[in-house]
């Protein structure tokens, strides 16, 4: 093994680069993700009633409409939270694993 393969496997599985590529990953998806939301409607009972001429009652309904959450729009994906950078390779993945960089 070469000094240079050998340098570039610490730098590879080192903290500093697990941070740095975290911190970038994190500023760059809270920055440029977009909310995204849906418009939910539904019906609710407005605890009025009508009464026909047959004497049927029927109760009164109100449509209600909400705006709701869906996620976060990034990368052309959607997160509901923030998941965290892609790790490139399994070797690198169980050495900050075995660090207890990730859960």
């Amino acid at each position: 093994m070469t000094i240079k393969k050998f340098i570039v496997n610490i730098w590879k599985h080192s903290v500093i680069r697990f941070y740095i590529k975290n911190t970038i990953w994190n500023y760059k998806f809270w920055l440029f993700a977009k909310k995204m939301y849906k418009n939910v409607t539904y019906q609710i009972d407005d605890g009025d009633y009508n009464v026909d001429v047959y004497y049927h009652a029927n109760k009164n309904k109100k449509v209600v409409s909400k705006k709701r959450f869906v996620g976060y729009l990034y990368n052309k994906k959607l997160y509901i939270d923030n998941p965290g950078f892609h790790v490139d390779d399994y070797e690198t993945w169980k050495s900050w694993k075995r660090k207890k960089l990730i859960d």
